[in-house]
This record gives C-alpha cells, structure tokens and sequence, in this order.
C-alpha cells in the first residue's frame, strides 16, 4: 500500500515538472523574436499640451456611448428550434429559424453535420424581423438522430458580405 502512495506521488511530481517545462516552452515560442528595447534613460520632458486632471465627464460620457453602440453593432440575437423533427429525409422539418427584430442584418443559415462536417441545409436570406418556420434540408437523411452545428451569418445587404457569424449546436431528427 505504501508502495503504490509513493509511486503515485513520485508520477504527480513527475507529471507537474513535465508540464511546468512544456508550459515554459511554450510561453517561450510565444514570443516575437524581437527583443523589445529597453532605454536605460525616459526623457520625462513634458509636451506643452499636457493638461492636469482627469479628462472631463462629458468626454468619458461620449466614449461610453460610442463603445456601447460599437458593441450593439457587433451583436446578433439567434435564434431557432435546437432539436427540429423532419417525417422523412425528403420533408419540411420545423427548423422555427427567426432573425429578430433587433437584428441589424438578415440572416443566412447553414447546418452542417457535426460527424461528416457535410453541409446539409442553407437557408436563403431571412430578413430582420422575419421567421422561417419549416423547410427542406439540401440533402435526403436516412431515418436517425444528426448531431450539427447551425450558422447564422449577418448578411451585408449592399455587399452580400457576412459581417458576423454565430454558431448554435442543434440535434436534427430523421422520423421515418
């Protein structure tokens, strides 16, 4: 019994120096290869535009509210059924896809099988404020239960450019 505790602590030692080293290596690989240059001497003459105190409310206000709308630009709300049911291969499935009103863009979805990675459905464009609620998959599925990733891309409409994809994982079911 002693044997196996100190054999055990001899492999956690073991195992916590070779990660440590690994860890080590790979904090080292990070870098650049530039060296970054170190004055021995800062010049601490001051520009004359230097002004004391903090910067005024107002202009902390005016950065808040541009970085908020940034970020409200950059969101996506998505939505659809996680576990859509088609009869068969070749029917409608409930996919209930909706590209909320809040949305800036319309959107297009992609499914793809999360075991192949084949593509299975593409939507076309759903505009904001719209839903899809059942349609076909591009391809006929056997009867069976499909792990996938669904992706909702927003869609630039005056360059048909995804601006921002989501991904969802969905489980598509295959009834007969």
């Amino acid at each position: 019994m002693e044997k196996n505790k100190c054999k055990r602590a001899i492999g956690v030692i073991l195992g916590t120096i070779v990660a440590v080293i690994g860890i080590a290596l790979l904090l080292r690989s990070c870098g650049t290869g530039n060296e970054v240059p170190s004055p021995k001497n800062f010049d601490l003459t001051q520009n004359e535009d230097i002004q004391q105190g903090d910067a005024e409310k107002r202009q902390q206000e005016d950065i808040i509210a541009d970085l908020n709308e940034k970020v409200e630009e950059g969101m996506m709300n998505i939505s659809m059924n996680m576990a859509p049911t088609f009869p068969t291969g070749t029917s409608k499935g409930d996919l209930l896809i909706v590209n909320d009103d809040m949305n800036r863009y319309p959107q297009v979805i992609e499914i793809y099988r999360d075991d192949t990675g084949e593509l299975i459905y593409t939507s076309g464009g759903i505009p904001v404020g719209s839903r899809l609620e059942k349609d076909f998959l591009d391809v006929d599925l056997a009867k069976g239960v499909y792990p996938c990733t669904a992706y909702f891309h927003a869609i630039d409409p005056d360059t048909n450019h995804a601006v921002g994809t989501a991904a969802a994982k969905i489980e598509i079911t295959v009834a007969g």
